[in-house]
């Protein structure tokens, strides 16, 4: 397959256009459509089709652009990585979800950092979907993320770290410090967080998992902290990682509601890609660290 041809196809069907394809890549229009037929005629499937004055892609044409995508940013990742060597400097980039970000890596970073002071070390913040993204594409080095059920089979996940998670409210909330069933629960009003996160998929699993019907839907944020906060104000209730909410409880601002016989954690795990063979130098490092941490 023809690289040249591959990367006008991706700027086609990342731009749903291909007169804004033609602009960008400064060839045209007619040259951008014979370079996509040839590639449909090159490996039998057609990629494309009109829509309205744009395009849209067929399963096959979804499937190419992600794959040409990764392979460009592969590409600018050698490139990048490359530059650095030659002007002997390093750098590490990270993606991470919301509780290792905050709660997890900065003392090891910070520590890192003090150590190795001539590496750059870059962390972006989002969900297990896009932390995953981030990795598969060559975007980042490697990912943490906190999920129960995960998988993909162009990536590698290990498990380092157990995260206990709590259910709390508001310290006038009928449920606080109460020992109750999990089925008490689902009468009450709750703070979803987004499709995608993994922190859903867990009390959708706790759920699910007793035969009980989720709580009722209360309201929908994104993000821990900014969930918490709905709770300290005084509505509704919340699952958290018990790091995010300790100091709150002591200082009395939230309260716990205790299930019986139910026992909510969830793991840490280090993402990378399979085809990657060294582990990275933090990677290292953070397991040696790890017991110094209270989670």
């Amino acid at each position: 397959m023809n690289l040249h041809t591959l990367r006008i196809f991706t700027n086609v069907a990342k731009l749903g256009s291909i007169t804004e394809a033609a602009n960008i890549l400064h060839i045209s229009q007619p040259a951008v459509t014979a370079q996509i037929r040839k590639l449909e005629g090159e490996i039998g499937v057609k990629l494309i089709t009109g829509k309205g004055r744009g395009i849209q892609l067929t399963s096959e044409g979804e499937f190419l652009y992600e794959q040409g995508m990764r392979l460009f940013y592969l590409e600018e990742q050698i490139d990048e990585k490359f530059n650095t060597f030659l002007a002997k400097k390093e750098n590490v980039k990270i993606a991470s979800s919301y509780i290792s970000t905050n709660y997890i890596l900065p003392s090891i970073i910070a520590s890192y950092k003090l150590e190795n002071p001539q590496i750059d070390v870059y962390v972006s913040l989002g969900n297990v979907q896009s932390v995953e993204r981030l990795v598969l594409n060559y975007e980042v080095d490697f990912g943490f993320v906190v999920q129960s059920n995960i998988g993909h089979e162009d990536l590698s996940f290990e498990k380092i770290l157990d995260i206990p998670f709590w259910f709390v409210v508001n310290p006038t909330h009928p449920l606080a410090n109460k020992e109750v069933s999990i089925f008490e629960l689902s009468g009450h009003d709750f703070i979803y967080r987004e499709r995608g996160s993994s922190t859903l998929d867990l009390l959708e699993a706790i759920f699910y998992t007793h035969n009980c019907p989720l709580p009722k839907f209360g309201l929908q944020m994104e993000g821990v902290l900014e969930s918490i906060k709905v709770v300290e104000a005084g509505y509704g209730m919340a699952i958290a990682p018990a790091v995010s909410v300790k100091e709150k409880l002591v200082q009395g601002s939230l309260a716990r509601v205790f299930v019986d016989q139910v026992e909510i954690s969830q793991s840490l795990f280090i993402c990378t890609r399979k085809a990657d063979q060294n582990e990275y130098p933090f990677i290292q490092f953070l397991k040696r660290k790890l017991g110094d941490l209270e989670i």
